[in-house]
């Protein structure tokens, strides 16, 4: 069973809130993600972290959000393997904030898909950046 640690899950705070201040947007229904690039540091690896949010207002249960941000962790593993390449390439680091956006539940199948093309349109803004600006907290 492949993993998707929680290392890769967690952003600390002066990060966190460097992406939602600097941070730019992609809209890719049923996605909102913001993302922060920037150039790994000498002798770290190149990667990326992720948050993942479901709004306690479309949600009220938070049966109903856990399950949908598990679907989302589970259709980012399964297309992310692009992204680490293309990062690994340009030697950038990035940090993702992914935003559910609707208000009703969505197929795992169809929220796959979308995360498929989502992160695709990603690959391509990064790998024409070429390399990261120096934007950001370490």
């Amino acid at each position: 069973m492949a993993v998707f640690p929680k290392s890769l899950r967690k952003l600390p705070p002066k990060r966190q809130a460097n992406l939602h201040q600097n941070g730019q947007v992609i809209f890719h229904y049923p996605y909102k993600l913001f993302y922060l690039l920037r150039p790994a540091p000498a002798g770290a690896h190149s990667g990326y972290k992720i948050i993942v949010s479901v709004p306690k207002r479309s949600f009220k249960r938070a049966v109903d959000r856990n399950r949908i941000k598990r679907q989302m962790r589970e259709a980012f593993r399964l297309n992310v393997s692009v992204l680490n390449q293309e990062l690994i390439t340009c030697n950038a680091q990035i940090d993702l904030l992914c935003l559910y956006l609707p208000h009703e539940h969505t197929p795992g199948t169809i929220l796959s898909h979308k995360m498929e093309s989502l992160l695709a349109r990603l690959v391509r803004l990064v790998a024409q950046t070429g390399s990261a600006p120096d934007v950001g907290v370490n």
